[in-house]
């Protein structure tokens, strides 16, 4: 094994501090609040690891809404709309509550992606999304099995049009490129056009919002030969061929796809094959795997911290949760967690294509750099509340290393805003944006502190600063 993949213990050279601490949170969570940073610092970073990743595997499953199992003739005449939006809001606020688990589903939603504008029924959605939930951290065999003839991926992929006299390869293929081994890694086209048949029989119609039932009569009972095997291969014995006689191209493609969202999109091939086979050994359990990872000398490096652009709605949720934004607090304001993501390309539930959202630099262009800015600020704009008022200035007095040093406070907050201490020279224009007209005597003599009444507008000028600089957009 990898020595990287040994586990990270603190050092004077290699401190567990804030900045790993909010690493951590932002990479395996939506970032911490400042509630979390101070228990984090209290436990060994295998202690938290274990803590975060057990949460998210004992969780319950989230509560089945009354109308999980409707037809869209049930619905009234703007329930069927209005339920989707609930749907999405009630999720955006879990994230601001406990954004870990979100982590793992958004990531499984852009690797098992579906369309909900391709299949529509309403009920389907919610079987998807309680599938992501149920698995994201399960077993993986299990969970592509399960993924293949849940009736939102039937429907998208055209698995209920696969039958026997007419096989319809698009899930066949994209079950092995995009959800188990990646494209051209141990397949031919052959192999694609055989597994098509044996996976034939499946049914969903999408238009009734028809359970998903296995019809032997659209089935293919011949001979089949995939991978060299010969048998009158069915559906379950597709998932056993893939994870038996390509068990290394699974492995090493699943173990890519997380090193390159939980650590940095440039691969280091001998951490991601020490994954690979710790995900072999653990017979497709994905919690290992990822401790393992989260765990790591290498996962800790501070080479990592701050690398990865966050998605439209990373950007949104730990800017909330860093100052402990409740949902009753964002209140009215949910709608920029719905319509600032999808201004920027991040429709959930509508991925732009099969293969999911890119990432990565494909977040930023002209545009949407400044669609981010436009909806950090009218998060911003949210504290000017009373009570959000007053937690900011907790925070920020929590934050200081004293009431009356302009710089220290501006040096922390920005810390926290960034993920890490800020260059010299911006957090000189961060300093001088928080002390902003009040006239430098004040704070050459020692008058001026955070229990001045102008402070919590400080904050908030500080605040929207930051939200302006491109290093805000990193986690």
């Amino acid at each position: 094994m990898s020595e990287g993949l040994n586990a990270y213990i603190p050092s004077p050279f290699k401190p567990w501090n804030t900045e790993r601490v909010i690493h951590l949170y932002r990479r395996l969570g939506m970032g911490p609040t400042p509630e979390e940073i101070k228990q984090a610092l209290q436990m060994t970073p295998s202690e938290l690891v274990d803590q975060l990743l057990d949460g998210v595997k004992n969780a319950p499953l989230p509560t089945r809404p009354y109308w999980a199992d409707y037809t869209d003739d049930q619905f009234g005449d703007d329930e069927y709309y209005e339920v989707r939006d609930q749907m999405r809001d009630d999720w955006y606020a879990e994230m601001l509550t406990d954004g870990r688990r979100a982590r793992f589903v958004l990531f499984w939603h852009n690797h098992f992606v579906t369309q909900q504008d391709v299949y529509g029924c309403n009920k389907y959605l919610w079987s998807y999304f309680e599938l992501l939930h149920q698995h994201c951290l399960g077993n993986f065999k299990t969970f592509v099995e399960e993924m293949g003839i849940n009736p939102a991926m039937l429907s998208f992929l055209n698995g209920n049009q696969n039958i026997a006299t007419s096989p319809n390869e698009n899930y066949a293929r994209e079950l092995m490129e995009l959800f188990t081994m990646g494209e051209s890694n141990g397949y031919t086209q052959a192999d694609v056009a055989q597994m098509a048949r044996a996976l034939t029989g499946w049914r969903a119609n999408m238009y009734a919002c028809e359970t998903p039932h296995f019809e032997n009569s659209y089935h293919d009972n011949t001979n089949k030969t995939i991978f060299g095997q010969t048998g009158n291969w069915g559906y379950q014995d597709v998932h056993d061929l893939i994870f038996t006689h390509r068990a290394d191209q699974v492995a090493g493609y699943i173990s890519q796809k997380w090193y390159k969202n939980f650590v940095y999109e440039t691969v280091d091939q001998e951490i991601v094959n020490g994954l690979a086979e710790t995900f072999k050994s653990n017979n497709w359990e994905i919690a290992p795997v990822l401790k393992q990872l989260f765990k790591s000398e290498h996962f800790f490096d501070e080479k990592w911290i701050t690398t990865i652009i966050s998605s439209p709605l990373d950007s949104v949720v730990k800017w909330a949760r860093m100052i402990g934004l409740t949902k009753e607090e964002v209140g009215e304001n949910i709608w920029i967690f719905r319509w600032g993501p999808y201004d920027q390309g991040m429709d959930i539930f509508n991925p732009v294509n099969v293969a999911g959202w890119p990432g990565y630099h494909s977040w930023i262009n002209e545009n949407t750099f400044t669609q981010r800015i436009k909806f950090l600020q009218y998060l911003t704009n949210s504290t000017y509340q009373e009570g959000v008022r007053e937690k900011l200035l907790i925070w920020a007095l929590d934050l200081a290393p004293a009431p009356n040093d302009p710089l220290g406070i501006t040096r922390e907050i920005s810390r926290q805003v960034l993920g890490k201490l800020p260059e010299p020279s911006m957090l000189t224009n961060a300093t001088d944006a928080f002390k902003g007209d009040i006239p430098s005597n004040y704070y050459d003599d020692g008058t001026w502190n955070l229990y001045w009444d102008s402070a919590p507008y400080q904050i908030i000028n500080l605040l929207f600063y930051l939200t302006r600089l491109p290093e805000s957009q990193l986690i």
